[in-house]
């Protein structure tokens, strides 16, 4: 394991949940102003201080394991950094869900769960027994076999699923609830619609994911760990099915410029990063979408649309 350094710890734990909050941060702006037409602060910041906690949160767990090797006085100077970072978040989103209805809390811990357990061992065997436990079935004293686990990020494509679902579904409930706003917005911000949105936002995050499983391809095969293409044994086949995805979203929305250009903008990601490719570079991917949503509103702001 190579020895962690101040600037890739914090590159970790600080600036990458960051550039992830970015993004949403972006999307939640979106949907607040196709909602109800303009910007509301609150439910922008319970998207994005929660994608901070999470991936912070996790990252910092991941930093836990070179306790013990060189890098460990690096760790233990900067930890006290992250906590305090990670508290000023948690601040930030207390504070934004006290302001807003109970259904937001509701919805932001429902989603945001299976973040936070994304690579913890769940023992589901346990959760039988104590029930027969309880319920006074017969329970045998004899050891059980053993049985390996349940870890989330070992279900095959569960990563890109629950990616696409919590920044799609998962964010618009966030903001509905947060605004109150009705299921079918009166408010007018064409060439956008929410469903389009929606979808839109799904796939495009999806197939980020499946384009970090494309970098990751080497060290997931060797590893067991059954990304979409692990499972496809094929960068070649992943790419053509992410290029037929985003295809039929350009084609389905094609009314839409924005959904277009991000669509080719996808496409083009999708045939020019590698696994060799640096992995700064596939940044352009997470923000496939926030930058012509972004862009959007430079134009909007300045009134050429």
């Amino acid at each position: 394991m190579a020895t962690t350094t101040a600037s890739s710890f914090i590159s970790s734990v600080i600036l990458q949940p960051i550039i992830v909050a970015i993004s949403s941060a972006v999307y939640s702006s979106l949907l607040s102003y196709e909602m109800v037409g303009n910007l509301d602060w609150r439910p922008i910041v319970i998207c994005a201080t929660s994608d901070v906690l999470v991936i912070a949160a996790d990252h910092l767990k991941d930093q836990e394991v070179v306790i013990g090797s060189r890098g460990a006085a690096v760790i233990k100077r900067f930890t006290p950094l992250a906590h305090i970072f990670l508290a000023l978040n948690a601040a930030l989103l207390v504070a934004a869900l006290s302001l807003s209805p109970p259904k937001a809390t509701l919805f932001t811990a429902i989603f945001t769960s299976p973040a936070f357990l994304w690579t913890t061992p769940l023992d589901v065997s346990r959760i039988g027994t104590m029930l027969k436990r309880l319920t006074g079935a017969n329970y045998s004293q004899e050891v059980d076999k053993v049985r390996k686990p349940f870890i989330i990020k070992r279900v095959p494509g569960m990563k890109a699923f629950f990616s696409g679902t919590i920044r799609s579904c998962g964010v618009f409930l966030v903001v509905q609830s947060a605004l109150q706003s009705p299921w079918k917005s009166t408010h007018s911000a064409l060439p956008w619609t929410i469903a389009e949105t929606l979808v839109w936002s799904m796939v495009n995050r999806t197939g980020h994911c499946i384009m970090s499983d494309v970098r990751d391809y080497d060290e997931d095969k060797e590893a067991g760990v059954p990304t979409i293409p692990v499972l496809l044994d094929s960068l070649l086949k992943t790419r053509m099915i992410l290029t037929v995805v985003h295809a039929a979203i350009l084609t389905a929305f094609r009314h839409n410029p924005f959904i277009v250009a991000s669509s080719c903008f996808a496409i083009a990601l999708v045939w020019i990063l590698g696994k060799d490719t640096p992995k700064p570079y596939f940044r352009l991917s997470l923000h496939s979408q926030s930058i012509f949503i972004v862009t959007y509103a430079v134009l909007l702001t300045f009134g050429l649309i």
